[in-house]
């Protein structure tokens, strides 16, 4: 078996400003031919578990090209161009092959093409024709589109969310594509999708969470032997597409009509749980308040603005309140603004000085807050995630500073990086164990530093990734769709 593997992944937000481009792939990794399988090692990714796979098989791997982001508005389409040509025309040039492994995240979208994967694939399939077996991992909040499902033989995604199966996932994906080149099975796949968002704050699959659940009936699903696999897509929904929603996907064993009803069966179990998603969540003010009252540690999640979802991590809207409500309190709060960054480098350690913070990037919903305060740390805030779908890749926060404000410590970075725990408060020499309240800028993540002595609570309020679905004025979504419409059936979209 003579398999190519490779990889783009990148997650898109339409209310975003933030624009990705190669550098930003770069910091990392870009990684082509030979020297891609050495790279993945040591990371816990989709494609290293593919690769495992495909080598414990004993399939020959052709490695072309792999370039993982992270999350953000759109990635710049001369990136986008250059990555899609060298999967393309690199698979190609490598004929003849069995069968073909990619790892995308499944919800790309670039200024001109918003099908970005769609596009990978359909360029991919036109160029080596139809007789070699393609399969594909992609992320739960995958936009799963019928293009993609056309050109892939084999789709499956992430069962976890926080994102602890990626490497299994791209283990599963690959079986299935040694299974079909064994000639055991003859993969069929098919989408169902409902014109319906969800919040993600809600989608855990941990515990009695409505994830949860679906992610139980999935799996009963495969072990009855109804679908060789099982996904479900509740996406991203911060995507201003008419075709976006809530996905259902099976693949079976040449059983097309079977693998329809699988995906209508499990999108269905989505659909009736949607009013479960919707979490109680305050204004920051409110949260702050709220958090002083508590005993033990408390960690202020900033829904609003989850660099994980694609905002620019630049609010200083709880930056604010934490400064108006508990100036004294031992706290850590993280926010990105390379302009104070640089300038606290210029000043040095131990300076005392004034700073504007904040709304660095997205000026839409907030202005910069004018604070006094002393550089305690500067650092290039570099370190090794810990778990999560980039487990064991390395991320670079840049220039940063610690800066000192009563009893907060304010880390304010230079790039928008991917918060999984608490590594980048670490990188930095930030203990959070030692703080009363904790920030953070992501949607689910924070969940693994819970114990009986932390809690949390949920912002809500305006940004990039709000938790309030209804009342963002989208321009390209079609009418009705759930939950800005109360709908007993909803509209199907494919």
């Amino acid at each position: 078996m003579r398999v190519a593997v490779a990889s783009f992944e990148y997650e898109g937000n339409s209310l975003s400003l933030r624009v990705e481009r190669r550098a930003d792939f770069a910091r990392i990794g870009i990684h082509e031919g030979a020297a891609l399988p050495q790279a993945m090692e040591g990371k816990d990714l989709a494609l290293t578990g593919a690769i495992h796979a495909l080598r414990d098989a004993g399939a020959e791997l052709v490695p072309i090209f792999a370039a993982k982001g992270g999350a953000g508005g759109h990635v710049e389409d001369a990136f986008f161009h250059e990555a899609r040509d060298r999967i393309v025309e690199g698979i190609a040039a490598a004929l003849p092959l069995d069968g073909v492994y990619l790892a995308m995240h499944g919800a790309m979208i670039c200024a001109e093409e918003k099908d970005p994967e769609g596009a990978v694939l359909a360029a991919l399939r036109a160029r080596i024709g139809p007789g070699i077996p393609i399969a594909i991992s992609l992320d739960l909040h995958a936009h799963v589109t019928p293009r993609m499902v056309a050109a892939a033989d084999i789709v499956v995604g992430y069962e976890t969310y926080p994102h602890v199966d990626a490497y299994q996932t791209g283990g599963r994906a690959a079986g299935l594509l040694v299974r079909a080149l064994r000639g055991e099975i003859r993969p069929v796949t098919r989408m169902r999708k409902y014109n319906a968002i969800v919040p993600v704050l809600g989608g855990a699959t941990l515990g009695d969470a409505p994830m949860a659940h679906v992610a139980a009936h999935a799996r009963a699903l495969e072990q009855a032997g109804r679908a060789l696999s099982v996904s479900y897509f509740p996406v991203q929904p911060w995507l201003d597409m008419a075709d976006v929603g809530i996905t259902g996907l099976a693949v079976t064993d040449a059983d097309p009509a079977g693998a329809a009803a699988v995906a209508q069966d499990i999108l269905d179990d989505m659909w009736r749980r949607r009013r479960d998603f919707e979490l109680p969540a305050m204004t920051p003010a409110e949260a702050v308040r709220a958090a002083l009252a508590l005993p033990g540690r408390t960690l202020l999640i900033d829904a609003p603005d989850a660099i994980g979802g694609g905002a620019s991590g630049d609010s200083p809207a709880l930056l604010a309140a934490l400064l108006d409500a508990a100036p004294e309190v031992d706290a850590a709060l993280a926010i990105v603004d390379p302009a104070a960054a640089a300038r606290a480098f210029e000043l040095g350690e131990g300076a005392e000085a004034a700073f504007a913070v904040g709304a660095w990037q997205d000026r839409r919903w907030f202005k910069p807050v004018n604070l006094v305060a002393r550089v305690e740390r500067l650092c290039e805030g570099s370190f090794t995630y810990r778990g999560g779908p980039a487990s064991g890749a390395r991320a670079r926060l840049g220039p940063s500073a610690v800066l000192r404000v009563g009893g907060l410590r304010l880390l304010v970075a230079s790039h928008a990086v991917y918060e999984h725990l608490d590594e980048h408060y670490a990188a930095c020499g930030i203990d959070i164990a030692r703080c009363k309240l904790v920030s953070f800028k992501n949607l689910m993540n924070y969940r693994k530093l819970l114990d009986p002595g932390t809690g949390f609570i949920a912002l809500h309020g305006p940004g990039a990734t709000p938790l309030r679905l209804q009342d963002v004025a989208w321009e390209h979504r079609r009418r009705p769709f759930w939950p800005a419409d109360d709908m007993p059936v909803p509209d199907a979209l494919s």
